[in-house]
């Protein structure tokens, strides 16, 4: 599981989207980038973000050890 802390830093309307989407860019200070999310209206205007506003974002990593057992005896024809 990885933990990352960061800060939204803006949020805009999608060309064309504007009645059914919102883009919210956060930047994430362990790995000096920013990334950008899209949310529904409704998430949006539920949540209440805003430029300045703190998040903790919480990532869950999952291995398939089947498929990874696939590729790893893949043969190439």
């Amino acid at each position: 599981m990885i933990y990352l802390e960061g800060e939204i830093t803006q949020t805009s309307v999608p060309p064309n989207k504007a009645e059914v989407e919102r883009e919210v860019t956060i930047w994430i200070q362990q790995t000096e980038n920013e990334i950008g999310l899209t949310f529904s209206l409704e998430e949006f205007q539920k949540y209440q973000f805003s430029v300045g506003d703190k998040l903790s974002i919480q990532i869950d990593k999952k291995l398939d050890i089947d498929a990874l057992a696939r590729d790893f005896f893949k043969k190439d024809v």
